[in-house]
């Protein structure tokens, strides 16, 4: 049995989304699949290939990551990320990884060797990084932009490629149904942006916060259902409230990520209830640490954004804090914010990392205070979040992020770290 400690930046599957890990079976005209999701791996055999049986009904303490045919065709071997191996039809067991994977490390895949007579298993780094950006819409310049065929996300793709998962704040409402609520600012982007997104690396977008039901129930359902068509998974809202208060699960090499999305800056009506489309609304607390508490019992790590502050305040408020401290304390690994459309300060609470604002990100319009923006990057591993950096960025005329280098970089990242609450400004 041979390990090699390699990064492998590759997710293997995304909650109802169901990632596939794929062999040619050898001796026949025939291909079989090693389907795996929340609910438990799935084999599925195509053309003359057998079936030898799955994973489904064995409770796994780890995804199977992995899958490799013997070479008379006559079985397959699966490995879990904790090195478990499982055998089927005539795939013989010599060993597993289980406690012998090395510090940090998890399985990523099975390698049967020529003979049959033994196999390899390929150990990763067990952490996962994920990135987290701020507001997002597509109206405006933007939706200009896309219109001429530009990207808004061209100059950070190298960054947002860099991240297993990525998170943003999707701060409109997509497509073309519903009717503009009477409100102050209505959006409505176009599909495009959805599709902009996924190809940049963005995975997750959180609908909690005011301006998902711009376009009212129709506008919302829409959203979603774009969304989805596109790739993304959704937080933070639903036809339901069961659905907006529900995780996006990622399962990764070194485990299970839970999102969530929650507002407390919900106009009147908009709160999802039973029957009611909406957004999960922070205010109703028992059900936000609930949500958070069930997302722990599904993932190892748990990731909430949540829509909330005063807009240009670029100090937290005590209501902030508070909620902060409750998502903490109910089991979330990061806990980040969207909504004053600037920048606010970082801290850790425990082994948990809080990032209270992300200000804007692709943006209809712009100044001075609200174009300084960035990618914040965390790697969680075992203990919660290990290491974090963040990417400063400036949205230029376009309103798309331009990630700052040299003397420019080295004094948005001085004025972010002022913003640390209890130190500096804060």
């Amino acid at each position: 049995m041979v390990f090699a400690a390699l990064r492998a930046r590759v997710f293997i599957a995304i909650a109802i989304a169901i990632a596939l890990v794929a062999v040619l079976v050898p001796g026949t005209a025939g291909s079989v699949v090693a389907a795996t999701a929340p609910s438990g791996p799935a084999v599925l055999t195509f053309g003359d290939a057998p079936f030898y049986g799955t994973t489904a009904s064995i409770r796994l303490n780890r995804p199977v990551v992995g899958m490799a045919a013997t070479p008379d065709g006559g079985g397959y071997w699966l490995v879990a990320s904790d090195g478990g191996i499982f055998t089927f039809g005539d795939a013989p067991f010599y060993g597993c990884g289980v406690g012998s994977l090395g510090s940090g490390r998890v399985a990523a895949a099975v390698i049967g060797s020529p003979t049959g007579r033994g196999y390899d298993i390929l150990a990763t780094s067990g952490t996962v990084r994920i990135g987290f950006a701020g507001d997002v819409n597509g109206v405006g310049r933007v939706a200009t932009l896309m219109s001429e065929g530009g990207d808004p996300l061209a100059a950070m793709r190298p960054i947002l490629g860099s991240n297993d998962v990525n998170l943003v704040n999707l701060e409109t409402s997509v497509g073309s149904a519903g009717q503009a609520q009477n409100k102050q600012y209505t959006f409505q982007s176009p599909p495009e942006l959805l599709y902009r997104l996924r190809a940049a690396g963005v995975s997750v977008v959180n609908l909690a916060n005011n301006h998902s039901l711009d376009f009212g129930v129709a506008g919302l359902l829409q959203t979603i259902s774009d969304a989805r068509a596109a790739g993304l998974l959704v937080v933070g809202a639903g036809a339901t409230r069961a659905e907006a208060y529900s995780p996006a699960v990622v399962d990764t090499p070194a485990g299970r990520v839970a999102f969530l999305g929650l507002s407390q800056v919900v106009p009147a009506g908009w709160a999802a209830t039973a029957t009611q489309p909406g957004v999960a609304s922070a205010f109703d607390l028992p059900a936000a640490i609930a949500a958070v508490r069930e997302a722990r019992s599904l993932a190892d790590q748990v990731v909430v954004m949540v829509h909330a502050g005063v807009e240009l305040n670029q100090c937290p408020t005590a209501d902030q804090y508070a909620l902060t401290k409750a998502l903490v304390g109910a089991g979330a690994n990061v806990v980040v914010g969207s909504h004053p459309h600037v920048l606010q300060g970082l801290e850790r609470i425990g082994s948990a990392l809080v990032d209270y604002s992300l200000g804007d990100f692709v943006w209809y319009a712009g100044s001075p205070q609200i174009d300084v923006t960035g990618l914040l990057s965390v790697e969680l591993g075992s203990a919660g979040a290990d290491t974090y950096e963040f990417t400063p960025a400036v949205i230029d005329a376009t309103g798309s992020p331009q990630p700052l280098t040299g003397a420019a970089a080295s004094g948005a990242l001085a004025n972010l770290a002022s913003l640390t609450p209890g130190s500096g400004r804060c």
